[in-house]
C-alpha cells in the first residue's frame, strides 16, 4: 500500500512538472532578416565617415562590410531598402536596393552586355535598356541605378558599384 501511495505521489508531481514545462519559443524576428528604408547620408570627416538612415524623424546609424559600405557611401541622398539585423545600437546591413533618387523611382542593378544590347541586371531578371546613356557600354559588370523610361530614355544613373 505504501508503494501506491509513493507511486501516486510521484505520478502526481510529474504530471505537475510536466505541465510548467514550456517548449522554447524561437523569435522569428531572430530568425529572419529586418528591414529598414529611408535616405542614405554620409556624416563624419573623410578618415571616419558613419552611415546613417534617415525615415521620416527616426535616423538609424548602419553597418555594413567594407564592400557594402563603400557602395552605400556612393548613395547618399539615394532612398533604399536595406536587409539585415538590428541591433540596439545600430542596423548590419546584410544587402539593400536603391528605389528612389529626387523622389522618383529607380531600378537597381548590373549592367551586362546580351548580344550587343545593354541590359540590367536585376533580382527579378533582365529588364532591356532601350535608349541607354552612351557611358554605360563602359561600364558593363557595373552595379548602377537607373532612372527614367527604361524602354526609350532619356535616363539618369548611378553608380553604385564600378565594373571591375
Amino acid at each position: 500500500m505504501r508503494a501506491s501511495v509513493v507511486t501516486g505521489i510521484v505520478a502526481t508531481l510529474m504530471n505537475v512538472a510536466m505541465g510548467c514545462h514550456h517548449a522554447s519559443r524561437t523569435s522569428s524576428a531572430a530568425i529572419e532578416p529586418d528591414s529598414l528604408a529611408g535616405i542614405v547620408s554620409v556624416t563624419g570627416t573623410a578618415f571616419e565617415q558613419h552611415l546613417i538612415l534617415r525615415s521620416g524623424d527616426r535616423v538609424t546609424s548602419l553597418s555594413a562590410a567594407t564592400s557594402d559600405s563603400a557602395a552605400l557611401s556612393r548613395l547618399g541622398g539615394v532612398e533604399v531598402v536595406v536587409i539585415g539585423r538590428r541591433t540596439p545600437n545600430l542596423f548590419q546591413v546584410e544587402r539593400f536596393t536603391a528605389v528612389n533618387v529626387a523622389g522618383s523611382p529607380v531600378v537597381d542593378g548590373f549592367v551586362r552586355n546580351d548580344g550587343g544590347r545593354l541590359v540590367l541586371e536585376t533580382t527579378n531578371g533582365p529588364i532591356p535598356l532601350g535608349n541607354p546613356p552612351t557611358a554605360l557600354r563602359g561600364m558593363i559588370g557595373a552595379r548602377i541605378w537607373i532612372g527614367g523610361p527604361l524602354d526609350t530614355g532619356p535616363n539618369n544613373y548611378g553608380v553604385i558599384v564600378p565594373a571591375k
